[in-house]
C-alpha cells in the first residue's frame, strides 16, 4: 500500500542508527520506520481512504508517502499522533510483559522510564498490580541513571528487570534479583549490548530473554499492535507525546530525542 503520512515516529534507535552508533545496514535514501496516515492506494482496494499505523525496518518513512506492507488500522477516536505514539512502543511494551508474565505482587524495575517504551512498561506493569521501580536521567525517576553507579541503588528482591540500557555492567544487577527472577534484555540505550554470563545467572536460578531483531521483535509487535491500539482507543493508555515537529525541522526533532530532556515520543508532521 501507498500511505500519505499525517505522523511520523522518531525512537530512540533512529539516532543510534544515524550516528553509527549501532549496525543498520546500507543507508537508505529516505529514513525513518514509523509512520501514521490515510491509504492513497493499496492491493486490497477495500483499505483506500483507511486509517492506517505502519512499520518498515526498510524505512522510507521521513516523506509525504510511504509505501508499506505492515499495517494496522488506527480506531476511531485515536489520532495520527497518538497512534504513531503508540503503535511501536507500546506493542514492544505489551510484548515484553507478556514474554516476563509479570504477576501482582512482583517488583518490577523499568530502565528508562521517560522514554516512549519505559512509560508503557511502567504503566502495564502497575495495571498487573506489580511493584515497580523506575530509572531515568535528569532525576525523572526513582534511580537517576545518568549515574554511572546507580544500578547499586536498585532495591534487593526484584522479580523482574526490563533492561534497555545495556553495556558491560548491566550483569551488576544479578545481585538484585530474587531467585527465579527473570531479565528482559531488549535494549541498548548506552550504545552497546547488555553483558551478562551463566555464571550470574545460575547462582539465583535467573532466566534471560532476549527480545530484538526484525524477526522475532517484528512478529511479537505485529501480533499485539491492534490490542495496544485498542488499549489507546479506550483509554486504558494514553500516549506521552513529547514534542511535534515539522518534517523539515527533523534535524531539531533529532536533537531533541539525543537530549533525553523529555518524556515520551517526538513525532514528525508533513
Amino acid at each position: 500500500m501507498l500511505v500519505r503520512t499525517e505522523a511520523i515516529g522518531v525512537p530512540f534507535y533512529e539516532t543510534q542508527m544515524r550516528s553509527g552508533q549501532i549496525p543498520a545496514g546500507p543507508a537508505t535514501a529516505i529514513f525513518g520506520h514509523e509512520a501514521a496516515g490515510i491509504v492513497l492506494e493499496a492491493d486490497d482496494e477495500t483499505l483506500r481512504g483507511q486509517r492506517v499505523v505502519t512499520m518498515s525496518f526498510t524505512g522510507g518513512a521521513y516523506a509525504e508517502v510511504v509505501a508499506a506492507s505492515q499495517y494496522s488500522l488506527v480506531p476511531d477516536g485515536v489520532t495520527a499522533e497518538q497512534a504513531v505514539a503508540a503503535a511501536v512502543p507500546a506493542s514492544v511494551a505489551l510484548g515484553l510483559m507478556d514474554a516476563a508474565d509479570v504477576k501482582a505482587g512482583e517488583s518490577v524495575l523499568v530502565e528508562a522510564v521517560s522514554g516512549a517504551i519505559g512509560g508503557y512498561l511502567a504503566r502495564l506493569a502497575e495495571r498487573k498490580g506489580a511493584r515497580v521501580v523506575t530509572t531515568a536521567g535528569k532525576g525523572k525517576a526513582d534511580i537517576d541513571h545518568d549515574d554511572p553507579d546507580w544500578r547499586q541503588r536498585v532495591p534487593e528482591g526484584i522479580d523482574v528487570v526490563f533492561e534497555s540500557i545495556g553495556g558491560p555492567r548491566a550483569a551488576e544487577l544479578t545481585a538484585k534479583l530474587a531467585f527465579f527472577g527473570r531479565i528482559l534484555a531488549f535494549g541498548m540505550l548506552s550504545g552497546e549490548l547488555p553483558v551478562f554470563s551463566v555464571a550470574d545467572l545460575i547462582p539465583r536460578g535467573l532466566t534471560l530473554i532476549g527480545f530484538g531483531g526484525p524477526d522475532a521483535y517484528g512478529k511479537r509487535i505485529a501480533a499485539v499492535r491492534a490490542e495496544a491500539l485498542g488499549l489507546v482507543a479506550d483509554g486504558t493508555l494514553t500516549p506521552v507525546i513529547d514534542r511535534t515537529y515539522p518534517l523539515a525541522d527533523v534535524a531539531a526533532a533529532h536533537a531533541r530525542v539525543e537530549s533525553r530532556e523529555g518524556a515520551g515520543k517526538v513525532v514528525l508532521v508533513p
